[in-house]
C-alpha cells in the first residue's frame, strides 16, 4: 500500500514498513473492530469530528475505549496535515479473545486518493447479511467484519459493474457495500432511512445539508428496488466518491441529470467553505 509518511500507532510515528500490530490481535482473527476513512482536502479532513464522532459510537457498539478525544483529533489532522490524501482510522479488537480490548491499537495513516470514474454502473445483489430493519448490537456501527460486502462487490465487478447496489430481504433498497445511496423522483431526492441499519453515513448528511440549501425536498423511508429503477436520477454517496452520478442500475440505464449537477456543484462548495482554513 502505498502511504504518505509515516503512521500513527497510539500516537507513535513508525516508517509504514515497521507499522505492525500482533498476528494474535482479533480485529485480524475475528474482524473484531472499528474504522473511519477521511477525505483531506487541501490538507484539512473534511467533517473530522462526525466521522471521529461515529467512530465512538461503533467503539462504544464493541465496548472498546478509544483514546482520549484531544489526542484522536491531533494524530488524524497531523495524517490529514499531508494535503489531498485519505485519512485512514483503525481502532483494533486487541489480543484478549474475550473481547475486552486489551492492548487496542488505534492506527492512523495517509494514503494518495484512490481514481473514480465520474459515474458509475451498480448491480443489485441481495444481502441476507444486512439488518434491513432488525436491530443487533452492532446495527449502524462501522465495524471491521467488511467481508459480504467485499465479496457483493467483487461480484459486481465480475458481472461487469463498477459495484453492487444492496437489496434487502425485505426487497428495500439499502445501501452499496461502502457507499449510501439516493435518488430523485419527481423533484424530490429520496434516500432509504437510517432506521434500516444502514451506515449513518457522514456525505449522505452532507449531502442532505446541501439539498436543505437549495431547497430540494427530501424523503427518507423504505423504498422497494423498483423505486429505484423508476428514478428519473441516481446517485452514490461516499466520502472518497463524494457524489457520483449512476449511469446503470441492473439493466436500467439512467442520465445525468440537472439536479445531480446541482448536488455535485453544491458538495463541492460546501466542502470549500469547511476546509478553507
Amino acid at each position: 500500500m502505498d502511504v504518505y509518511g509515516y503512521v500513527l500507532v497510539d500516537g507513535e510515528r513508525f516508517e509504514p514498513e515497521d507499522a505492525t500490530i500482533s498476528v494474535f490481535d482479533i480485529a485480524l482473527l475475528r474482524g473484531f473492530g472499528c474504522f473511519e476513512a477521511l477525505r483531506s482536502y487541501n490538507g484539512v479532513a473534511f467533517r473530522q469530528k462526525e466521522h471521529l464522532d461515529r467512530l465512538e459510537r461503533s467503539a462504544a457498539a464493541l465496548n472498546l475505549t478509544l483514546p482520549p478525544q484531544d489526542d484522536m483529533d491531533r494524530w488524524v489532522a497531523d495524517r490529514a496535515a499531508v494535503g489531498d490524501c485519505t485519512v485512514r482510522v483503525v481502532v483494533t479488537g486487541g489480543t484478549d479473545e474475550k473481547g475486552s480490548g486489551e492492548d487496542s491499537r488505534f492506527i492512523v495513516f495517509a494514503e494518495p486518493l484512490l481514481p473514480f470514474d465520474e459515474s458509475i454502473s451498480l448491480l443489485p445483489v441481495e444481502a441476507p447479511w444486512h439488518p434491513d430493519g432488525a436491530v443487533s448490537e452492532l446495527t449502524g456501527a462501522k465495524t471491521l467484519s467488511y467481508g459480504p460486502n467485499v465479496a457483493a462487490r467483487f461480484h459486481a465487478k465480475a458481472e461487469g459493474f463498477g459495484d453492487a447496489l444492496l437489496v434487502g430481504r425485505s426487497g428495500n433498497v439499502l445501501e452499496g457495500p461502502t457507499n449510501t445511496i439516493a435518488w430523485v423522483s419527481a423533484g424530490v431526492l429520496e434516500t432509504p432511512e437510517l432506521d434500516l441499519g444502514i451506515l449513518a453515513s457522514v456525505t449522505r448528511q452532507a449531502v442532505l445539508d446541501v439539498a436543505e440549501r437549495i431547497g430540494l425536498p427530501v424523503a427518507e423511508g423504505a423504498f422497494p428496488l423498483q423505486r429505484l429503477l423508476d428514478a428519473d436520477e441516481v446517485i452514490a454517496l461516499s466520502t472518497l466518491r463524494q457524489v457520483q452520478p449512476v449511469t446503470r442500475v441492473g439493466d436500467v440505464r439512467k442520465e445525468v441529470g440537472p439536479i445531480t449537477r446541482q448536488l455535485i456543484a453544491g458538495f463541492r462548495d460546501l466542502v470549500r467553505e469547511e476546509t478553507t482554513q
